[in-house]
């Protein structure tokens, strides 16, 4: 896969897209296009917004401190004068299962958490199912097991919905969820990002077909670049993890309408105003591998959740840079990707992914865990009351880019304390 390439910036005047943007069509039953499902919806999305003043204050009172990090390879950054990262902040695989069995037993039947199989070492790999509505939404974390707190967010999801309160309630009448907040509780364990068995990267693992490929090497001509070889094709592992297998059988028996996968990414500056990135949106497929719709709706997905997340003061809100991999688990579900055995779903989901930043210290577990609730809940509070169809999808061009790399504090020496 050659280098990313950022997708363009700057406001998109309606005249370029047609004048107006797509609206997804209204659709309450399931249906082979789970972009033909989410109801109509007028209600209007705040602009993200950017870190306040107050933060950059503390920069320049912690100025002093200035001590090199540490960049974990394909993982989170690690803050200064921690050669191991500080764990405690940090739910075991162990606890994690521990407190869905515990929410699962005051649910009062509403919760149902599964077990659908076991890791290449032995862990329980666990669905939380709730909810009875029609449209399905699937929300998983800790793909990567150096990436902590999406089973933290997650978790903290799961509990509003089990509270019982009116929202609650409201949301769950018109909503199933299949929430899996462990996906690779042996890397997790290890603190890797790739599996226990296999040493392969779990978002690599999905399946990609011929008729896939050759969309990619189009796609891939259509920028200029050079086609990907028949070699790459045979590379593919193709469901070579049990996990993967185990969560792909999962997702086609469920036919989720929308996914959200959560991650952490390194420690970027806003390549708009130089701060510090916190939170970033991203579609891991180029637009020509989608359809019209599901590129809209991933698209207003991310808008809304990018505004949700912004409304925070310490939170700087910034969209991921292009990528297209097919073989991502967000990706391959969009694509009707084939199953272990070759079979097939019939089904597309719209899929999009969160990053929280990097510099997992114990004090930014907090606000690193809400921005990602905070996305979670406007999502699906668009998609629960049918507003996410009227949102512009057109301003996911207004999301600032995210800019450079941060390796050290010396830029940010806040950085060293969140």
């Amino acid at each position: 896969m050659s280098a990313p390439r950022s997708l363009p910036t700057g406001k998109v005047a309606a005249s370029q897209h047609g004048g107006a943007y797509r609206r997804a069509e209204s659709h309450p039953n399931v249906s082979l296009d789970a972009t033909a499902t989410t109801s109509e919806g007028t209600s209007p999305v705040s602009r993200p917004r950017r870190r306040h003043l107050i933060l950059l204050a503390a920069a320049l009172l912690l100025a002093p401190t200035v001590v090199p990090g540490v960049a974990q390879a394909n993982g989170p950054f690690v803050p200064p004068n921690q050669e191991t990262v500080n764990r405690s902040s940090m739910l075991s695989a162990a606890e994690v299962s521990a407190e869905l069995r515990a929410l699962q037993a005051r649910s009062k039947g509403a919760l149902r958490v599964q077990e659908v199989g076991r890791s290449g070492q032995g862990r329980p790999l666990e669905v939380a199912f709730i909810g009875t509505g029609s449209t399905r939404i699937w929300i998983q974390g800790r793909i990567h097991g150096n990436e902590p707190y999406g089973a933290e967010a997650s978790l903290d999801f799961l509990k509003t919905l089990v509270s019982g309160g009116k929202h609650a309630r409201e949301v769950l009448q018109r909503v199933s969820f299949a929430i899996i907040p462990i996906y690779n509780p042996d890397g997790f364990e290890a603190y890797r990002r790739q599996d226990g068995v296999h040493n392969i990267d779990l978002n690599r693992d999905w399946g990609v077909d011929r008729p896939i490929f050759d969309r990619l090497n189009a796609v891939r001509a259509g920028l200029g670049q050079a086609p990907l070889s028949e070699q790459t094709f045979a590379n593919y592992t193709r469901h070579r993890a049990v996990e993967s297998q185990a969560f792909w059988y999962v997702w086609a028996g469920f036919k989720p309408h929308h996914i959200i996968d959560l991650h952490h990414q390194g420690t970027y500056v806003d390549g708009d105003t130089d701060e510090m990135t916190t939170f970033s949106v991203g579609v891991s497929l180029d637009p020509g591998m989608l359809t019209p719709q599901q590129w809209d709706t991933v698209r207003r997905m991310g808008v809304v959740a990018a505004d949700a997340a912004g409304r925070s003061g310490v939170v700087n809100v910034t969209r991921y840079p292009y990528i297209n991999i097919p073989e991502g688990v967000t990706s391959a579900a969009m694509l009707n990707a084939p199953g272990p055995r070759g079979e097939y779903a019939n089904w597309r989901s719209n899929a999009m992914f969160f990053e929280s930043r990097g510099g997992i210290g114990h004090k930014s577990s907090g606000y690193l865990i809400k921005q990602n609730v905070d996305g979670l809940w406007a999502i699906v509070d668009s998609i629960s009351d049918g507003s996410l169809a009227g949102v512009d999808a057109d301003r996911w061009s207004d999301i600032p880019a995210r800019g450079a790399s941060i390796s050290t504090c010396a830029k940010f020496p806040q950085q060293c304390e969140f």
